[in-house]
């Protein structure tokens, strides 16, 4: 796993990954917060594990949302990770 404190697992493709993409760049625009993208399709492990169930949006290695996220909880997650 990377050292990124936010990870969204994705694949090329995806729209739902397309949309959470967008949230967390609105969210985390004035913060310098970098989101590392996996593209599941680039890791046999990271396949097996979500091949269903992107995106997934992880925060300092805890999952917060698979599929979809709402600002409220994507807000509530980056500010109990110190991110906002």
């Amino acid at each position: 796993m990377t050292d990124a404190r936010v990870v969204l697992y994705t694949k090329p493709g995806c729209h739902l990954c397309d949309d959470m993409r967008d949230l967390l760049q609105a969210a985390l625009r004035a913060t310098g917060v970098v989101v590392a993208e996996r593209n599941i399709a680039q890791s046999l492990d990271d396949f097996e594990h979500y091949k269903h169930d992107i995106p997934v949006l992880v925060i300092d290695g805890r999952e917060i949302a698979r599929h979809r996220i709402s600002d409220a909880a994507l807000d509530a997650a980056l500010r109990h990770a110190g991110l906002r």
